[in-house]
């Protein structure tokens, strides 16, 4: 099982960034969250930082700290951005959701934590979390959301058209103590054309649930907007009972179109000046 960073070597996070018309997108990649206070001259760690912001007691056993992916709209500077730490900002910290004995035996697993032993009061140990991205707006100009029924051109996303760039990075995984599986992961690929951002969560308890929501980020190179389509999907255990093991317990995409659509919104994300 996997475990959060303790003494990792301190290296550069590996940067990429590629324009694309208005567009440009940026990745940084690192290694994971360590597990100590690494605060230096005054300068706070992320480890500092997680602890103080957060109200849960404890973090998934791999939380990828540094790991971020951001859209930005060159002309006006707004961004929206997908990182870790706004991403568990949302995870329920008054009340356990999935009220199944498996909660007790992920507490029992975890009482060396010191973050568990100090905080008696429930949350939830699965991380599931609704996030779909960060809004940041510029000096000059703001990101406004409203719905709308335009979709992305689903000609170009099924062209064989060259790939300019493609990337994936994990936010944060947990095992839910061998009982499941909680991972947040954003995927990109860059087209000659247009930009497409996945943000995944997947979130299976055994003999239980699973659910996944996927949020979809848009953008052609010549669009001063993007669209966002935020798709949650869930199915218990006894409606998959039919399905064959392996495709039930495989966390990727396959078994998507085997969970009932729960919600979906979609919006059109504009980019306006400030007033």
């Amino acid at each position: 099982m996997a475990v959060r960073g303790k003494d990792l070597p301190i290296r550069p996070a590996v940067e990429e960034k590629i324009d694309l018309g208005n567009w440009s997108l940026q990745t940084t990649q690192s290694h994971i969250l360590r597990s100590q206070c690494k605060c230096n001259g005054g300068v706070q760690c992320n480890h500092c930082l997680y602890a103080e912001t957060l109200k849960i007691p404890d973090l998934p056993e791999m939380t990828f700290d540094r790991n971020v992916l951001t859209l930005t709209h060159v002309s006006s500077g707004c961004k929206v951005q997908l990182n870790t730490l706004d991403a568990l900002k949302l995870v329920d910290d008054k009340q356990d959701i999935i009220k199944v004995s498996y909660s007790q035996e992920w507490l029992a697993k975890r009482q060396d934590s010191s973050h568990i032993k100090n905080t008696p009061k429930p949350f939830d140990w699965t991380f599931s979390t609704a996030y779909s991205g960060t809004l940041l707006n510029s000096d000059t100009h703001e990101l406004s959301a409203s719905s709308t029924t335009q979709e992305p051109d689903q000609e170009k996303l099924l062209r064989r058209d060259k790939i300019l760039h493609h990337t994936e990075l994990v936010m944060f995984e947990d095992e839910l103590a061998d009982n499941g599986s909680s991972k947040l992961v954003v995927k990109c690929r860059v087209m000659p054309t247009f930009i497409l951002v996945l943000l995944r969560h997947y979130l299976r308890v055994d003999k239980v649930m699973i659910r996944v929501q996927e949020t979809r980020l848009f953008c052609e190179q010549n669009w001063d907007y993007f669209l966002r389509d935020v798709t949650l999907r869930e199915a218990s255990f006894n409606d998959l009972k039919h399905l064959q093991t392996s495709l039930v317990y495989e966390d990727e995409g396959p078994i998507n179109q085997h969970l009932k659509v729960v919600k979906r919104v979609l919006d059109k994300v504009s980019i306006v000046e400030c007033k």
